[in-house]
């Protein structure tokens, strides 16, 4: 910066030839890596990126100073660093290792972009193309569909320093902006798919370095008969024609796409590019569900019972799955989801069971076989039961009561000729009694005798004065009630009434209440008579303890208590799947979804069309995705089946259809190079990557800032989700042919590692 020359140049000169001239003037050689800087009349520094534009076409001005910078050793540029002397900058110059065994800093939830990135700059010919910076040719600053170079650029720079062997690690930073920048979707710290960066990151490079400068017109045509070999020529060539880059060098293919009408039976043929295959796993049309069954019988305690059902099932095929275990017919089942001590929600026999979530807490209550909710036609009644205890509330003069959900619901079948409150509260005192103790007759002998001459004093619903109508709705969040109990959820704050006894009549424990479904007081929901209770609406039924009473008469540890049934302790074990059933699965025929139909041009309508992909021409390096994330309307899961993948030989021979060249099988043949893992479920998880170096044929972990070696056994898992293999032909080309004076080569990836590689662990 010192030492400024001055030199003249023609507005017609090429910023290109101002380089030049500045190379030759610092003795810059033309392996090194070069860029310019102009220095505006403000101080500040812009960057002249597009070297092929001529003096006028850059606006530079007589006086103008254009700065040159060369890379540092490290891949790093001089402006990138901090004016200050970095000591850590220093050691790091001085530091020499293994070139791509270097670790990206995790930025804040970016561990998906640091997979994809370590994946991408494994792949041979990728990272030689910029590290011999073949790249500077062709970058594109001129495409309307490209990142002016800016993300080819960015992308080099992480190359180069992470193959310099002077970094353990490095700072992502610049390139997470500029993702960022021209992919909104990626701006902040949120968790992301490593596949749809990946997916973005290759279709940007291969925009900012398209060969192709004008992009020409060009009409897709069908195949209308022709033989299959001309029609795909045409169609690869026509992509040539708009799409020539590195990318599509390295990571292109062909498929075949068959269409057909369920109509007329027209067949459309196409042959569309691809940069990745995006497999689905098979999967497994039963469900594991565990539910809890509550019998009529009082005495036995609810069992839990893990029951295989079919994915697509129905309410009915969970009932039918439980009397297998328990000889109860299905017809005498209610299945309920219990939610905070309430019910959520009750199901009918017709509704799918994929509005089930595997965390949800169902629950089947046995019925007698006449009865259903609210049907006035049946014999029996079924009657949703809440318990709530009184408790006091923190008021100034404690004049009002708290009532609080506790405990599990229960639906209870009562005869239709017995629905009065006496018998109502009978019969509950029978079904809780396994945890409910009845008054011994020391206790009556020591009620209150104006309570025992009392008759009549049951306490009804309509002896509960003041109550408040609340109805919110079932909770839509908070703590599920489960099997051993959850936490306690306020339900109702009513005044407590002047003449609300002290303690309840000799063997009356508790009240009766009519609530909503929520377990707040709902006074419209009941008609009271003398003689019985009639139901203007689906009824529900709070029993209302006291807390003294709760305390003297009910046993919490044993209405928590449950059993396992014998099918709780099997475990359903998940075959292994081999990644060519994958491959088979993908080029499966299969029928269009009603959301994408098929336009046939001889019925002129769209159609739900058949359709199949094959696989006609393979590149370089081919990119397995692995579908482990599925999303319907009524759930997200992901996949943790076991995907058995080849490291060394995949062979693609079966599935690509195009006439082969038997004289060079290794065109069919693939080795793994590297592997994108995904640890954890859909709301939270980590990405990892296992690649192996180019150089030295050795296998590394690399997770975040961290590079670890491993063994070759290391590599497979339940966590793979994205996978690069590499066509043999392409790793013995770029394999370096030793003279005879030349040491051993390493091992190329794929091939069996040497005994000193395994013993680094």
């Amino acid at each position: 910066m010192d030492t400024p020359h001055t030199a003249q140049f023609s507005h017609t000169d090429s910023v290109d030839l101002i380089l030049r001239t500045a190379r030759e003037h610092f003795l810059v050689s033309p392996q090194e890596e070069t860029r310019l800087w102009i220095k505006n009349a403000e101080g500040s520094f812009e960057r002249l990126c597009n070297t092929r534009v001529t003096v006028l076409d850059a606006a530079l001005k007589t006086g103008q100073v254009v700065i040159m910078e060369t890379r540092n050793k490290d891949g790093t540029w001089p402006s990138a660093q901090p004016q200050a002397v970095n000591t850590a900058l220093e050691e790091e110059e001085e530091f020499q290792g293994q070139p791509g065994i270097c670790g990206l800093t995790n930025l804040g939830n970016t561990c998906f972009m640091n997979s994809a990135l370590q994946c991408l700059s494994n792949v041979p010919q990728l990272t030689e193309y910029f590290l011999k910076n073949r790249y500077l040719e062709e970058l594109n600053f001129c495409n309307p569909l490209g990142m002016k170079g800016e993300i080819a650029e960015a992308y080099a720079d992480l190359v180069k320093q992470a193959w310099s062997g002077h970094h353990r690690s490095i700072v992502p930073h610049v390139f997470k902006t500029k993702v960022g920048h021209f992919a909104s979707q990626f701006l902040g710290y949120q968790q992301h798919d490593s596949q749809e960066l990946l997916s973005f990151l290759l279709d940007g490079l291969h925009e900012d370095l398209n060969r192709v400068k004008k992009k020409e017109y060009v009409e897709l045509c069908d195949a209308a008969g022709r033989p299959d070999q001309e029609v795909a020529q045409e169609a690869w060539q026509n992509h040539k024609r708009r799409n020539d880059s590195v990318i599509v060098d390295t990571f292109h293919g062909l498929f075949k796409s068959t269409l057909v009408c369920p109509d007329c039976g027209n067949v459309s043929v196409t042959f569309d590019p691809f940069c990745y295959l995006s497999v689905p796993l098979p999967v497994s049309h039963k469900r594991v569900m565990e539910v809890f069954f509550v019998s009529m019988d009082p005495r036995r305690k609810p069992e839990q019972h893990r029951l295989v059902v079919p994915k697509k099932g129905k309410i009915s095929d969970l009932c039918v799955a439980l009397a297998k275990h328990t000889g109860m017919s299905p017809e005498r089942m209610m299945v309920a989801d219990v939610f905070s001590h309430r019910f959520y929600k009750i199901y009918q026999l017709e509704e799918s069971l994929s509005s089930i979530l595997d965390r949800d807490d169902i629950f089947i209550y046995e019925v007698s076989g006449r009865s259903a909710i609210g049907e006035n036609s049946r014999e029996d009644v079924v009657l949703p039961i809440y318990l709530r205890e009184r408790t006091p509330a923190r008021d100034y003069n404690n004049s009002y009561y708290g009532l609080m959900l506790f405990g599990h619901p229960l639906l209870v079948s009562v005869p239709r000729d017995r629905l009065s409150w006496d018998a109502l509260y009978h019969i509950l005192l029978y079904r809780l009694s396994r945890y409910v103790t009845r008054p011994s007759s020391d206790d009556e002998d020591d009620g209150d005798e104006k309570d025992i001459e009392d008759k009549d004093n049951i306490p009804k619903p309509g002896h509960v004065a003041g109550a408040s109508s609340q109805d919110s709705g079932p909770e839509q969040a908070g703590p599920s009630s489960g099997v051993a109990g959850g936490s306690r959820a306020p339900v109702d704050n009513s005044p407590g009434p002047s003449h609300w006894p002290q303690r309840a009549r000799r063997k009356h424990l508790f009240t009766l209440q009519t609530v909503n479904s929520n377990g707040t007081s709902d006074r419209s929901t009941f008609n009271e008579d003398t003689h019985g209770v009639s139901f203007s609406s689906q009824p529900y039924i709070a029993i209302d303890w006291e807390p003294e009473m709760k305390k003297r008469y009910y046993d919490e540890v044993e209405a928590e208590g449950y059993v396992k049934h014998d099918c709780v302790g099997y475990v359903l074990k998940k075959a292994p799947v081999r990644l060519q059933e994958c491959i088979e699965l993908f080029t499966t025929v299969e029928t269009l979804e009603k959301e994408n139909p098929w336009y046939c041009p001889t019925c002129k309508q769209h159609q739900l069309a058949t359709k199949k992909l094959d696989l006609w021409m393979l590149p370089e390096t081919l990119i397995i995705h692995l579908k482990r994330f599925s999303y319907t309307k009524f759930s997200r899961e992901k996949l943790d089946t076991l995907v058995e993948f080849p490291i060394r030989d995949l062979d693609f021979s079966e599935f690509v259809i195009k006439p082969q060249n038997e004289s060079a099988p290794e065109l069919y043949k693939y080795d793994l190079i590297a592997v994108s893992n995904h640890y954890g479920g859909l709301r939270d998880g980590h990405y990892t990557t296992f690649a192996c170096n180019k150089d030295s044929g050795q296998w590394h972990y690399f997770d975040d800032n961290s590079v670890s070696p491993v063994t070759e056994n290391q590599i497979e898992s339940k966590a793979a989700y994205v996978l690069f293999y590499q066509r043999q032909d392409v790793a013995r080309r770029l394999q370096p042919q030793p003279s005879s004076s030349d040491p051993p080569a390493s091992p190329a990836c794929g091939s069996p590692p040497n005994s000193e590689f395994m013993d680094v662990n």
